[in-house]
């Protein structure tokens, strides 16, 4: 079986020993699939735009990492990565992606993107006052660019929102319908090449909590999911151009009503595995085997 070498780029300051066990998976995943990468991070692999890229380039890049500026320069340099710099950017800013899910007809909860806030300006609470007379309250506030549910708020009235907009400050946000229904629960779901691999359910750690991931602090257990999660799950990451992604999706009143919350593109995959018994990990290694194949023959 030939090989093929890549590269692993993980970012150069958010890495925490857990991730550790992550990267054996993906290492021992690529081995098996003929693939053979080296780690390095964004600051250890630092690209040139221009004519000074001239540097031996292996077959692909998997690019576990949100650092937009290094994707898009290591493509200009020629270098194939997984998943691509645009579908990273789609995917890390969750306005972007509810535009491009709303645009291509995907269910969404109803969106409103707060106000730019410039630097060394204040944010007012009258934008969640208004935006709240469309959508009500509670409302979600969340942070355009967030991991782990930890920049995604719940506000009950005026008052609390404008202390999770103080908090905010100047970065992008948006308000959101919050989907009662699925209040502390999701499921998300694994895609790999346009397939959905498996399915998880997560829970909060508590009834007062309504952000159900594992992060912070809730559980998951497999189950199958239905034809129409499945169309939801594959249409988003496709729609994205996510090679693979874990697509969260929230739950309504019946089984015909079903939301995509968020696009993952680079999910954590140990939760995945310990809960569906399954690697997601090699059906992406075997994924960009079979895409580096078809661009040499």
């Amino acid at each position: 079986m030939e090989i093929y070498n890549g590269w692993l780029i993980v970012n150069s300051y958010y890495n925490p020993a857990k991730f550790n066990s992550l990267y054996r998976v993906l290492e021992e995943s690529a081995e098996k699939a003929g693939l053979h990468f080296s780690k390095w991070t964004s600051e250890q692999r630092p690209t040139v735009v221009g004519a000074g890229a001239r540097e031996p380039k292996p077959a692909f890049v998997l690019f576990w990492d949100k650092d937009i500026q290094l994707a898009k320069t290591m493509e200009l340099s020629g270098l194939k990565l997984f998943n691509s710099a645009n579908a990273i950017a789609l995917a890390d800013d969750k306005m972007e992606t509810a535009l491009k899910l709303a645009a291509a007809g995907i269910p969404i909860p109803d969106t409103i993107p707060a106000p730019t806030c410039f630097p060394g300006c204040k944010r007012n609470p009258a934008s969640a006052e208004q935006a709240a007379r469309i959508l009500g309250w509670p409302l979600v506030i969340k942070e355009n660019k967030g991991s782990f549910g930890a920049q995604v708020y719940l506000a009950n009235n005026k008052q609390e929102a404008e202390r999770i907009l103080n908090h905010i400050g100047e970065h992008d946000c948006q308000f959101q319908r919050f989907i009662r229904d699925s209040s502390g629960r999701d499921l998300r779901v694994t895609v790999v090449g346009g397939k959905a691999i498996c399915a998880m359910e997560r829970h909060s750690a508590s009834k007062q909590e309504f952000r159900s991931n594992i992060g912070a602090g809730g559980t998951a257990s497999a189950r199958a999911i239905t034809p129409l999660e499945e169309k939801l799950a594959v249409e988003a990451a496709n729609t994205l151009g996510l090679d693979f992604a874990g697509v969260d999706i929230l739950m309504g009143k019946n089984d015909e009503e079903r939301y995509v919350c968020e696009v993952n593109s680079n999910p954590q995959l140990q939760s995945t595995i310990d809960t569906c018994g399954i690697n997601p990990a090699t059906n992406i290694m075997w994924h960009i085997r079979n895409q580096l194949k078809g661009d040499t023959e």
